[in-house]
């Protein structure tokens, strides 16, 4: 029979390593393994008085508590019914608008930049729609980067004024 000592001793620090590897490995993945590892050391704590008075191995009655856990989760799991939606939530866009609104002010945009003159078209394309840099922007229509920059510059002034009259418009 083993000392007193040893059967009331908590568990070393190392084996809640290996219980915890041996639920990832029953488990599959870390989250559900280290939920079933709490499990079993709950249903553990709960029964400390009986395990700690048993003959055997607490070692052992813990490596069966983690994989019966990791079956207890798999059945509950297994249980639970996913519910299809009836309706799918409007799409949104990259900049968290819904998707018909983000249309149609792309439009709108669409039209405002094709109102530009031909190389500020050229460049408000390539630096904000396509997010490119302006030195790259520069590679590739081969001209200095402060023009590029002026370019930008330039247009967002048009931009504006176009903005300006087309709110104008619409409140007169």
């Amino acid at each position: 029979m083993r000392p007193l000592r040893e059967r009331t001793s908590r568990p070393s620090s190392s084996r809640p390593l290996r219980r915890s590897r041996l639920a990832r490995v029953e488990a599959g993945d870390l989250h559900s393994a280290e939920d079933a590892v709490q499990d079993a050391y709950l249903k553990m704590y709960r029964r400390w008085a009986t395990i700690s008075a048993q003959e055997g191995s607490l070692t052992a009655y813990g490596r069966t508590a983690v994989k019966r856990a990791v079956i207890d989760q798999f059945r509950r799991n297994k249980r639970m019914v996913a519910v299809p939606v009836r309706e799918l939530p409007e799409t949104e866009s990259g900049i968290g608008i819904p998707e018909a609104a983000y249309e149609m002010i792309k439009e709108g945009i669409d039209e405002l930049v094709a109102s530009l003159p031909g190389r500020q078209r050229e460049v408000i394309t390539l630096c904000v729609l396509q997010d490119l840099s302006p030195a790259v922007v520069a590679q590739r229509l081969q001209i200095k980067e402060e023009s590029v920059k002026r370019y930008i510059k330039a247009a967002a002034n048009n931009l504006k004024k176009s903005i300006n009259e087309h709110s104008e418009e619409a409140t007169a």
